[in-house]
Order: C-alpha cells, then structure tokens, then sequence
C-alpha cells in the first residue's frame, strides 16, 4: 500500500500553477508544473482510527488523517483505500483512494485543497471537488472540480473558473 499511495505525493509536487492565461472561462485547460519530489522517502499515514474491511477489500483512516512524505503533507478528515485483486499474480493492489473533508495537499512551493478527492491508480486520474482551490506563490484558481492527469501533467478546472493573478509576478 505504501508504494502506491506515494503516488498521491506526487500531486502536491505537481500543482504549480504553470499556465492561468483563459482561466476566467466557464472551463479551463491548465497544464501544472513539476518539481522535484523524493517518492522513495518513507511514507507516514497518522489518523485517530483505523478500520480494515477484508470483505469490501478497503481500509479507511478517520479523524485528523496526516500523510507525509518528505517535506510534502496531505490531509483530510477521512480516507478510504479500496483494493482489488490483481488476477495474475493474486495480490491485492490498490485501486481507488478517496478523500473527504477538507482535503488539502501542501508542499514548499505549492498548495491544493478541496472539500473531497479521487485518484484513480490504473487511469492515474485526480480528480478534486468542491471549493477547489490552487495556489503557486501569489498567484490563485479557484472552481468548483479540477480533473488532473498524473501521467500526462495535464489539468483541466471546470465549473465557475477565478483566476487571480498579481502584477509583475509570472
């Protein structure tokens, strides 16, 4: 489980807000810019309970869930990680992680946050809803769902786009 789920580390190194220029559309493209991030640092998950269902095949964290890794953090009121059996080798493997209540990913350059977030391993698709908010140093987007590409660094915020640029910073 902890290999994959550095995956979602990698989101909070990916939202850097690289291309605002369109952002005040109904939808917007944006493409997010890549730092460098250490996925093979130890990955850390402390949350007040934790609960294994082996019949649903999930386990979820609840209560003032904290990931880490590095100097990057992810938390939420409650994530849920659903497995599935892989059908050649009979492992369970991670599918689907879902996170809810005040989902937030921060790193030193970078912020996201969101009232709940999917990322989809096989499509290795994010995908945050409600009040979601980017940051990059000054400048800021808002809307209401960000559909995220982990593979190919492409994004796209739909539903009452807000861009707010500062003068003279890029």
């Amino acid at each position: 489980m902890l290999i994959s789920l550095t995956r979602v580390f990698v989101l909070a190194s990916l939202l850097a807000v690289a291309a605002a220029a369109g952002a005040a559309a109904q939808g917007a493209s944006v493409s997010l810019g890549i730092s460098n991030h250490d996925s093979s640092q130890p990955v850390e998950i402390t949350s007040e309970e934790l609960a294994v269902d082996q019949a649903s095949g999930s386990a979820t964290f609840t209560g003032n869930v904290i990931v880490g890794q590095g100097d990057i953090r992810m938390t939420c009121a409650e994530m849920r990680v659903e497995y599935v059996q892989d059908p050649d080798t009979g492992r369970n493997e991670i599918d689907v992680i879902r996170m809810f209540g005040g989902v937030t990913f921060v790193s030193p350059e970078e912020a996201a946050e969101a009232d709940s977030a999917v990322y989809t391993l096989a499509d290795d698709l994010l995908v945050m809803t409600g009040n979601v908010l980017v940051t990059q140093g000054t400048t800021a987007l808002s809307a209401d769902k960000l559909t995220y590409n982990l593979e190919t660094g492409n994004g796209v915020m739909e539903g009452r786009v807000k861009t707010i640029l500062q003068p003279g910073s890029n």
